[in-house]
């Protein structure tokens, strides 16, 4: 399987319109600090040039960050949504046409959920404050899984989210039996509580569970996802003790 990779490169040739104004941003800028340091130096002397420029440099290179940063960032966003896309797509020839709408809609779903929760994660770094992902998988005892059960356990995840749309921002089905959710206000011990409450309004469901916080426990949303969902398999295993049978 190729490797992705990005990079400054790879950014200047997925934001092309961005690239030229950064580009336009640089030579500008740098033009018009060089004009006015020649200027300045013969029209009002070089102890009043020299905090002027230093100032205009450090503008000039505050922009120029912000714009690359900026530029990095979209990119990064659009080489994440083309790759969820295409790692949904059938690859194999026995593979049914019908088969092509519902992979396309998990796509969308699953890149929709990881931009939503890069922003709610950048916004938790940037107000100081924490946040949780929760993920959950939730089976019948004794029950193997089935359209039935999955098609119920769909509607009442469904609305517990719904019903705390407070708490939950967003919600991902990764399978039939396990969702991530985040909890982009709430901490820790808040989440434990939160999930203490659902699991109870479940009903007769066998839960595994697993909690990552920002930045405690990872400071990206690939990392928070990968975490919690980790938990929940050491539960499954019998690795963990973050489960409940709620009868």
């Amino acid at each position: 399987m190729e490797e992705e990779s990005f990079g400054i490169r790879e950014a200047f040739k997925r934001e092309p319109e961005q690239t030229k104004f950064l580009i336009k941003l640089v030579l500008s800028g740098g033009l018009i600090v060089a004009v006015f340091s020649v200027l300045g130096a013969v029209l009002a002397g070089s102890i009043m040039v020299l905090p002027i420029t230093l100032v205009l440099s450090l503008v000039y290179s505050a922009a120029v960050v912000m714009t690359t940063a900026r530029l990095m960032f979209s990119g990064a966003s659009r080489r994440y949504m083309e790759s969820a896309m295409r790692s949904r797509t059938p690859g194999h020839a026995g593979e049914t046409a019908a088969a092509t709408p519902i992979a396309e809609q998990a796509s969308f779903n699953e890149a929709y959920f990881m931009l939503r929760l890069q922003e709610e994660v950048a916004t938790a770094r940037r107000e100081g404050r924490e946040m949780t992902i929760l993920a959950i998988e939730a089976t019948k005892p004794g029950v193997e899984m089935n359209p039935l059960v999955a098609e119920k356990l769909a509607k009442e995840i469904a609305e517990i989210a719904s019903n705390h749309s407070k708490t939950i921002s967003h919600t991902l089905s990764v399978s039939e039996s396990e969702y991530v959710m985040s909890l982009p206000n709430t901490t820790t011990a808040d989440a434990r509580s939160f999930v203490s409450e659902m699991v109870q309004s479940l009903g007769n469901y066998w839960c595994h569970f697993g909690t990552a916080c920002y930045p405690a426990d990872a400071s990206s949303a690939d990392g928070l996802v990968n975490i919690a969902r980790e938990v929940v398999d050491e539960s499954r295993q019998g690795r963990g003790s973050k489960s409940h049978a709620v009868a």
